[in-house]
C-alpha cells in the first residue's frame, strides 16, 4: 500500500485553512496533519510532525512565510 502524503496547512485566515483542510481530506493519497495559523505555530508543527509538504501563506502575523522558509533552511530535520 502506498504511503499518504502528509501536509501541513499554514494560513492566518482560519476559515480558509479549515476549508482547504476539508477539501484535502477527500483526497485519498493526502493526510492533513495540521493547520497552523501563524509562522511560529507552523515551525512548531514542522519540528514535531515533519510533514512531507507545507502549504504556506506569505503574509502572516508573528512570523511571515518568508521567515518560516528562512528558519526551515537552518533546521536539522
Amino acid at each position: 500500500m502506498k504511503n499518504k502524503i502528509s501536509v501541513l496547512i499554514t494560513d492566518d485566515n482560519i476559515e480558509f485553512g479549515e476549508l482547504l483542510s476539508e477539501y484535502m481530506s477527500h483526497c485519498s493519497d493526502i493526510t492533513v496533519v495540521g493547520v497552523a495559523h501563524d509562522g511560529v505555530q507552523a515551525l512548531d508543527f514542522i519540528k514535531e510532525l515533519k510533514p512531507d509538504v507545507v502549504i504556506l501563506d506569505v503574509i502572516m502575523p508573528n512570523l511571515d512565510g518568508i521567515g518560516v522558509l528562512e528558519k526551515i533552511s537552518t533546521m536539522d530535520l
